[in-house]
C-alpha cells in the first residue's frame, strides 16, 4: 500500500457521497498515517482484505451522519438494525469499488459491524494504517485503510 494506492480509496469515497446528491458536497481532508489508536466512531463497519494484499478497510461514522444518509436513501423507519446495515453496506462499497481497480486478488470479506468507539479487531502490525478523514453535512467520519 502506497500514497498512490490511497487515491482509489478517495475516488470511491467521492463517488459514493456525490451518488447520494450531487448538491451536497463532500470534503476529503488529506489521508494521515496513525500508527496507534485508530479513530473510530459510534459504528464501525469491517471489510477484512486477503489474497495478494492482507488487512482491512473499515468506514466509521457517528449514527447522525448514517440516519442523514439513510434519510437521502428514503429509507424508514430508521433504526438501530437499518444504522447497522448501512455501515457495513458502505464499507463493503468502498472496498468493493477497490477491488475494481486492484484486481481479483484483492479479496473482500462481508462486512461484520461494530458499535461503540472500541472496536475488537486486529489489524496486521506490519502494515500503515492511513486515515482518511471525510466530512458530510458538517459530520465527520473516517475510512481507515490498513493493508500489506
Amino acid at each position: 500500500m502506497n500514497d498512490q494506492d490511497i487515491q482509489v480509496f478517495i475516488s470511491g469515497i467521492r463517488r459514493y457521497f456525490e451518488s447520494l446528491r450531487k448538491d451536497l458536497k463532500v470534503v476529503i481532508e488529506p489521508p494521515f498515517i496513525k500508527e496507534d489508536e485508530k479513530p473510530f466512531l459510534e459504528y464501525t463497519g469491517i471489510i477484512g482484505i486477503s489474497g495478494k494484499t492482507r488487512g482491512a478497510v473499515c468506514f466509521t461514522a457517528n449514527g447522525v451522519m448514517l440516519e442523514n444518509i439513510l434519510r437521502f436513501l428514503n429509507e424508514a423507519p430508521i433504526n438501530g438494525e437499518l444504522i447497522c446495515d448501512l455501515v457495513g453496506e458502505i464499507a463493503n462499497t468502498l472496498s468493493g469499488n477497490a477491488r475494481e481497480e486492484f484486481g481479483r486478488d484483492f479479496l473482500i470479506s462481508v462486512p461484520v459491524v461494530s458499535t461503540g468507539g472500541e472496536v475488537r479487531f486486529r489489524f496486521p502490525k506490519e502494515c500503515r494504517n492511513y486515515v482518511i478523514p471525510i466530512i458530510w453535512q458538517t459530520e465527520k467520519a473516517y475510512l481507515l485503510v490498513c493493508l500489506t
